[in-house]
């Protein structure tokens, strides 16, 4: 099958009063209201008059007088993908048209389209016909353009796309922003035979490969979803990682099944076979990368009539609640980043190049592992991993779980596709099924749906782990920590609340009662602006001084607990997040350890180069906070070296030695009035800097009003005077008080229109504690100390 990109030339447009789910509603005319949950896509199709691409096929008479009208539309514009139609000034969240028209080859007998991403929510009609509807960002999907319309000489392919909040599609919520386009751009799929495989399959190339090894035997699965003659046969080649074709592999046929025959006397046939691979080498991470090339091919009388090839890998992932992660059984401590895939001048329509920018930063950082965070990320992506040898955390993007059957079968469905179009990615070590749903509740039906996932990941793929995020008020108890074979938890001290060493006490807390989970801390981080500087760094002031002590703080924590499989540092970029403006930028979550456009390492970055990197090298920290109104100053470098000498304006001033945590700190270093040129140097290697003495300190580096170094602290009380061991208190998260019928009763007393709406309204995050609710905005005259006295008053069993 051949894959021609089709990217130049699209019609763009925009439609503000469209409905995806009604398109006779476009022109304004007969305007059909229809119900907010439509169970299938056949009540979809027929609510929208629009009928299958089979015989006679073709859109409603409504829909053929929209499209008319917004043909005549003076505002399409010409386009190419990948692209996204949001823009900073112009956050349009709704529906648009893409549309094309291509050209067909007489010899081409199957044509599908292919479209490796649509956000969100994709109708695509050739000449008029509806032949495909994806729901989900983030994963692949294909349709087949009916064979009657391929003897035309050209045909218009329209794609109606919607990025608008739908209560059925995930995610519901989450702090980045959901852009909208044909972000990863679109695709024709052609063959000229009736032997192919099959590409509608969950979006996957019609071969899943699954991989094993017994003894030194690999063992690999090749599921087949496919369209044949009965002259064809199936034709597998095996290369091996130093490019040697296979010829002692053995297959099997386990199973198969064939039905549907078609006109052209093909038929419909899915089966697996198994190769036993002697004497496997291993994909062993970054250690050894090692990929197999796996071809598989229709051949008829030595003629190959379709072939897909993947590349896999062969490894074995346990992991144990006292020791962690192991690979290949050897033990793996996750030195992990987490990244969104969007990227500064394209948001989420990145390229191969944006990607192997992100790759070559995190090479250099020397970390292990990456999540992928929060969603299905392009191919490209999974397989650069693959060749670098970093284990990587997939997750789909369930944020928030409501009790809609759509909701959760559309999560159930972007689960599948994660898996199916990914599994034979090696990098790949477990399957994330949600990120922090706790924040808005903790209900059975939660738990319920969970173990359906974490049960369907094991069916489609027995050899990974399932894994989950949860945001810090989760009880340890609770069952969203039972359903998953690990847990990550998502943990913020020292920023959003508690304080920097609080992560020790807190992870402790946890294994000692939740002893049988393994347990990692999946997200942790604090913003910083490379424009703000403090001498006395504190939380909040988003200087990049704060966040370089924050992780040079926290991580050393992590470092030296042996049960925990390891950490993400959230995150590796600065990322687009239309909720925020905050620190000085908006639009912008700005936890990376590098920007946004990629340009500039902020100090953080090179903490962890300098406790994972095996480069050699030396980083003087604050070079930004140039102007500075001290006699004398600290002067810290970031280094993997054992010992390093300082000068300053030439002269030697003194010599350090690393302190086991990545830091050679230089006190009491004097400044003279002007410039002051600084150098550090060691084992050859050197870096420099300029520090200008100034006579008052230059408020352009710092934030006015933003009330530094007192978010995180508690805001009318101490801790001991808030918590009672064993009872309730303003701690606890809503959620949890409102579960209690006692607790209910004291929160009704003093804010009972607060509890009517957070109970009748799916607004505010259950999941967060009382405290930090009440904090956005205190009502007026609430006497809290009296509301806490009377929650700790009673007993809390959970």
């Amino acid at each position: 099958m051949h894959k021609i990109q089709i990217n130049e030339g699209w019609q763009f447009n925009k439609i503000p009063d469209g409905n995806i789910r009604d398109l006779s509603g476009l022109t304004g005319d007969s305007k059909v209201v229809y119900s907010d949950v439509i169970s299938s896509e056949s009540d979809v199709m027929n609510a929208l008059g629009v009928r299958d691409s089979g015989e006679n096929a073709g859109i409603g008479e409504r829909e053929n007088e929209a499209l008319a009208d917004i043909n005549r539309a003076e505002s399409f514009v010409t386009v190419a993908l990948p692209h996204t139609w949001y823009r900073d000034d112009d956050p349009y969240r709704g529906l648009v048209l893409y549309q094309k028209t291509i050209q067909i080859n007489p010899d081409w007998k199957h044509v599908f389209v292919d479209i490796p991403g649509a956000d969100q929510h994709a109708v695509v009609l050739a000449d008029d016909r509806k032949i495909g509807e994806h729901r989900g960002a983030y994963g692949a999907f294909r349709c087949e353009i009916p064979e009657e319309l391929l003897g035309h000489k050209e045909i218009k392919l329209r794609i109606f796309l919607t990025n608008v909040h739908d209560e059925g599609i995930s995610p519901l919520t989450g702090d980045f922003t959901v852009f909208g386009g044909l972000y990863r751009g679109v695709n024709l799929l052609v063959t000229e035979h009736e032997s192919f495989f099959d590409p509608t399959y969950y979006g996957t190339s019609g071969v899943i490969l699954r991989t094993g090894f017994d003894g030194n035997t690999g063992i690999l699965n090749a599921e087949i979803h496919a369209r044949t003659d009965k002259e064809a046969e199936i034709v597998a080649e095996i290369t091996d990682p130093f490019g040697t074709l296979l010829t002692d592999v053995r297959s099997e046929e386990v199973d198969s099944e064939s039905a549907n025959t078609h006109a052209s006397g093909s038929i419909n046939c899915s089966m697996v076979l198994t190769f036993r691979i002697p004497d496997v080498i291993l994909w062993n991470g970054k250690t050894a990368p090692n990929l197999y090339k796996v071809k598989m091919k229709f051949v008829r009388a030595g003629e190959t009539l379709d072939e897909v090839e993947l590349e896999t890998g062969f490894r074995d992932i346990t992991i144990t609640a006292d020791k962690g992660l192991f690979l290949n059984g050897e033990h793996i401590k996750i030195n992990g980043v987490a990244k969104h895939q969007d990227f500064k001048g394209c948001f989420n329509a990145v390229s191969r190049e944006n990607i192997d920018r992100d790759f070559e930063l995190i090479d250099e950082i020397g970390a292990n592992s990456v999540r992928l965070s929060h969603y299905q990320h392009p191919q490209y992506t999974y397989e650069t991993a693959d060749k670098k040898g970093y284990l990587v955390w997939a997750e789909i993007p369930m944020l928030k779980m409501t009790d809609s059957e759509e909701l959760k079968a559309d999560a159930e469905e972007q689960l599948r596709e994660l898996i199916l179009q990914n599994i034979h990615h090696p990098s790949i070590y477990c399957w994330g099924i949600q990120n922090e749903i706790g924040m808005f509740r903790d209900a059975e039906f939660m738990h319920e749906e969970l173990k359906k996932m974490q049960q369907l990941s094991h069916e489609l793929d027995p050899s990974r782990l399932v894994t989950a995020a949860n945001l810090y008020t989760v009880k340890f108890k609770s069952k969203l920590n039972s359903v998953t074979d690990m847990i990550g938890y998502n943990i913020y001290f020292g920023w959003y609340y508690g304080e920097m060493q609080d992560y020790r006490d807190y992870l402790d807390r946890f294994h000692s009662e939740r002893p049988e989970m393994p347990l990692g801390v999946s997200e942790y981080g604090v913003d910083a602006n490379i424009r703000l500087h403090s001498e006395v760094p504190m939380v909040r002031d988003y200087s990049e001084e704060y966040q370089a002590l924050y992780h040079e703080t926290v991580y050393p924590i992590f470092e030296s607990w042996d049960y925990l499989y390891g950490s993400y540092v959230w995150n590796m970029f600065d990322f687009h997040s239309g909720l925020r403006n905050e620190g000085g930028q908006k639009n912008i979550n700005a936890k990376g350890l590098v920007t946004y456009d990629r340009n500039t390492r902020k100090d953080a970055f090179y903490y962890y180069k300098a406790k994972w990197s095996e480069e050699k090298f030396l980083h003087i920290c604050s070079k930004r906070f140039v102007n500075r109104a001290k006699e004398s100053i600290e002067i810290k470098v970031y280094t993997n070296l054992s010992d390093a000498v300082l000068y300053v304006d030439e002269k030697e001033f003194g010599s350090g030695t690393n302190d086991g945590n990545g830091r050679i700190v230089f006190s009491d270093v004097p400044l003279h009035e002007g410039e002051n040129r600084i150098k550090v140097a060691s084992e050859g290697l050197t870096d420099e800097c300029v520090f200008v003495r100034v006579d008052s300190e230059d408020e352009n580096y710092r934030l006015p009003g933003n009330n530094a170094g007192q978010a995180v602290k508690n805001w009318f009380l101490s801790d001991d005077d808030v918590v009672r061991e064993g009872y309730f208190s303003i701690k606890d998260t809503a959620n949890d008080i409102l579960e209690n019928p006692d607790a209910r009763a004291v929160l009704e007393k003093y804010l009972p229109e607060l509890v009517k709406f957070m109970t009748e309204k799916d607004v505010i995050p259950l999941g967060l504690s009382m405290q930090s609710i009440l904090s956005r905005d205190i009502p007026e005259g609430l006497d809290l100390k009296e509301l806490n006295r009377e929650l700790n008053q009673i007993k809390n069993e959970f």
